[in-house]
C-alpha cells in the first residue's frame, strides 16, 4: 500500500476546545486532503510536494489552518519566497489555494461549528502571483444582462453586412449560453446531432466532448434547455440552407464557415468578443465562449437545478469542477453557508 494512501478517514468529533484537539483536527483535515488528491489520481510524489508547501505555510503562519488570513500569505509569498522564481511562487500559491478550496468545499460548515472560525482562502486577487491562465476569474453577466445583450444583438442582425454569418455567430453564442457547450463542441456539431424528436424538448448529441487524461472525445447527450429548441428550429428552418454547401449531406456541419467545413473556434471567439463590445452593458464587458459556459451553470443553479445535473450537462468528470463554474448572488452563498453550518452544528450536538 502506498504511504500516502494510508490515511485515516475523518470521523465525528466534539468541538475543538484545546490545543491538542486543534492539532488532531488539523491533521485530520490534511489527511482528508491527501485522500481526496489520491482519489483524483494525483501521484504520491505530487501530493508529497503539496504537503511540504502546506506544512511550510502553516508553520510560518503559526496559527491553525482555519485562522489563516491573507496577510499570512503576503508574508509567506512576499518575504520568505521573494527571491524565488515567479513560477515557483505561483506554484506554491496554487497549492495553498487548492488546499483552502478543499476546506471550503468539504468542511466549511463543519469548521465553523467546531472552531467558530469561517475558513477562507488566504490567496486572493491582491496577493495572487501574476498569471493569466489557471487563476483567471470568469465571472459571467447576470441573467438579465445576458438576456438584454442577446436581445440587442438579435435586433442588430438585420443591419449586418453579412447577415447569415452574423446569424450563425449569434445562434452559436446563444446555444452556448443556454446549454453550456464548449466552443469546440459547438463548432463541431453536425445537423445530424440535432434531434428535435427526442424527449419532450429535443436533445443534442455532443460527439466531441472534452476527454480526460488523453482519453479522447467523450460524447454526451444534452437536452435543448431554455430557448435552445426554438433557437435551433429558427436556425435550421430559416438560415442554415442559405449557406452554399450541400446541407443535406450526412454529417453536414450545423454551423458552416463561408468556405468549407465547420466554422473555426477562433472565428467564433472573435465574433463573440466584437458582439460583447457593441452590445453588452453592465460591469462585465468581456465575453468568451467559456464565460457563457459559466453563465449557463450559474443561471441553471440559481433556477434550482442541482449540481449533479449541471455536472452531467457540462460533461465534467468531477463535481468539484462544476462547483467552480457556479457563480451565485451573495445572498445565495450566505444561505447555503448558513444551512451547512446549521447541519454541522446539529451533527455535533451544539
Amino acid at each position: 500500500m502506498k504511504v500516502l494512501a494510508a490515511v485515516n478517514a475523518s470521523h465525528a468529533r466534539p468541538a475543538v476546545e484545546s490545543r491538542d484537539a486543534a492539532a488532531d483536527y488539523q491533521a485530520e483535515l490534511v489527511a482528508g486532503f491527501v485522500l481526496a488528491r489520491a482519489a483524483h489520481g494525483v501521484s504520491d510524489k505530487t501530493v508529497r510536494s503539496e504537503l511540504v508547501v502546506i506544512g511550510e505555510f502553516l508553520d510560518q503562519a503559526d496559527v491553525w489552518a482555519w485562522e489563516v488570513e491573507p496577510h499570512h500569505a503576503d508574508q509567506f509569498l512576499g518575504n520568505a519566497h521573494k527571491d524565488q522564481a515567479v513560477a515557483t511562487r505561483r506554484g506554491k500559491a496554487g497549492t495553498i489555494a487548492l488546499f483552502y478550496r478543499f476546506l471550503e468545499l468539504r468542511h466549511q460548515g463543519e469548521i465553523l461549528a467546531l472552531t467558530g472560525s469561517a475558513v477562507t482562502s488566504p490567496i486572493d486577487e491582491i496577493n495572487r502571483p501574476v498569471h493569466s491562465g489557471d487563476f483567471a476569474v470568469r465571472i459571467p453577466p447576470s441573467a438579465r444582462e445576458l438576456a438584454d445583450f442577446f436581445s440587442r444583438w438579435r435586433e442588430d442582425l438585420e443591419s449586418a453586412r453579412k447577415w447569415r454569418n452574423a446569424a450563425r455567430n449569434y445562434t452559436m453564442a446563444r446555444l452556448a449560453a443556454e446549454v453550456g457547450l464548449r466552443a469546440r463542441e459547438v463548432c463541431l456539431l453536425s445537423l445530424d446531432d440535432l434531434h428535435f424528436e427526442l424527449g419532450p424538448i429535443g436533445k443534442i448529441h455532443v460527439k466531441f466532448g472534452k476527454g480526460a487524461r488523453g482519453s479522447g472525445p467523450r460524447a454526451r447527450v444534452v437536452p435543448m434547455l431554455g430557448g435552445s429548441r426554438p433557437l435551433l428550429a429558427w436556425w435550421v428552418g430559416e438560415v442554415r440552407g442559405q449557406f452554399e454547401d450541400d446541407w443535406s449531406l450526412p454529417l453536414a456541419p450545423a454551423f458552416p464557415s463561408e468556405r468549407e467545413g465547420p466554422v473555426d473556434t477562433e472565428a467564433f471567439r472573435s465574433s463573440l468578443g466584437i458582439a460583447a463590445r457593441d452590445h453588452l452593458h453592465g460591469p462585465v464587458r468581456t465575453l468568451t465562449p467559456h464565460v457563457l459556459r459559466h453563465a449557463c451553470a450559474s443561471h441553471l443553479y440559481e433556477g434550482g437545478m442541482g449540481l449533479p445535473a449541471i455536472q452531467e450537462l457540462l460533461g465534467h468528470r468531477w463535481l468539484t469542477t462544476t462547483m467552480g463554474y457556479v457563480h451565485v448572488a451573495s445572498e445565495t452563498i450566505e444561505a447555503d453557508y448558513a444551512r451547512a453550518a446549521q447541519a454541522a452544528a446539529a451533527r455535533f450536538g451544539r
